[in-house]
């Protein structure tokens, strides 16, 4: 969460000062205003020149966000204490940026874009501190299986092995048997062991990790061809690559009705190896869902960083010309 919280008393000083300059602001604009009717003053205005100059030294502070986060040289303070100045600064710049444009009474494409692109470069920084302050919560709350977003393939497939070990080792194979791939190679062969074990995950009183599981064989159990088949056809895939695959397997409901349909024509023996890939499948579709909160998390950069650059460039052209036809 990046305001409020735990930091919420630092928040609140900001949220004074900024709301203390903003008043102040509001107030001599509104006089110089009263003193020149019916216009409001504009960017030649005394006040208006102000808010024109503070609004415009925040946006250049804004971009000193991005290499900061780069150059170790620049990294003064922490990046709490900027990430909270960027936010506070950059809504502090909305009223001063709209009283030095004269309430939006301004003239001329290149002042258009100027308030165009500063309002789009709002909204989308507004937009992505919403999307910061609930989705990391929602990816601790839905998602306990988490893991790091660059190795989510890496354990899909590990999980995947280890489904596999004990489908081979538990389930009939058919009289001719179908192209189920490969056997991958594993440290230990399921064939040879009375106990898999296999990577599992569980979130417990709030913390979440890997953890193994055991599964025992007692050797091949009989009626698990349908478990062979199924698996090989529909949920082996799901596993390794999750929703790109169309798989219904993606829906809870729908791999719920699946698995049920699975246990009623399985013995009951392989009731355990069914719970096993039921609980896989969640996993698999928990890495979905981090990858999805991952992708907001940061898509909304794509927008807003690049739009952040026009807005500079704009800001260092308006700048002289303003001053030239002053």
């Amino acid at each position: 969460m990046i305001i409020g919280g735990k930091h919420w008393a630092k928040d609140l000083r900001w949220i004074i000062a900024c709301s203390v300059v903003a008043v102040v602001a509001i107030v001599a604009y509104a006089s110089e205003w009263a003193e020149a009717p019916p216009l409001p003053p504009g960017g030649s205005s005394r006040t208006g020149f102000v808010c024109g100059v503070l609004g415009g030294l925040i946006i250049l502070f804004e971009m000193l966000l991005w290499p900061r986060r780069r150059v170790r040289a620049w990294r003064l303070g922490s990046a709490q204490a900027w990430l909270r100045a960027h936010v506070w600064l950059g809504l502090l710049a909305v009223p001063l940026v709209l009283m030095h444009a004269r309430l939006l009474f301004i003239g001329g494409l290149l002042n258009w874009a100027l308030m165009v692109t500063f309002a789009l470069v709002i909204v989308s920084g507004v937009w992505g501190l919403v999307l910061q302050q609930y989705l990391p919560k929602m990816l601790l709350e839905h998602v306990p299986a988490e893991t790091i977003y660059d190795q989510i393939d890496h354990v899909a497939t590990q999980q995947t092995r280890d489904a596999e070990r004990l489908v081979r080792a538990l389930c009939e194979a058919d009289a001719t048997p179908a192209d189920d791939g490969p056997e991958h190679p594993s440290e230990a062969d399921a064939d040879d062991v009375e106990h898999a074990v296999v990577t599992g995950f569980r979130s417990l009183t709030g913390i979440q990790g890997k953890v193994l599981e055991t599964l025992p064989i007692y050797g091949v159990i009989p009626g698990t061809r349908e478990i062979r088949r199924r698996f090989f056809s529909e949920v082996r895939p799901y596993l390794l690559d999750g929703r790109v695959t169309g798989s219904t397997l993606a829906s809870a409901p729908a791999a719920e009705r699946f698995f049920s349909g699975l246990r009623a024509v399985s013995p009951l023996e392989a009731g355990p190896l069914l719970e096993h890939l039921a609980r896989a499948c969640e996993h698999r579709r928990q890495f979905d869902l981090q990858a999805t909160i991952h992708h907001w998390l940061h898509g909304w950069l794509l927008v807003h960083v690049p739009l952040s650059f026009a807005l500079l460039i704009l800001l260092l052209i308006h700048v002289p010309v303003a001053l030239w036809y002053w």
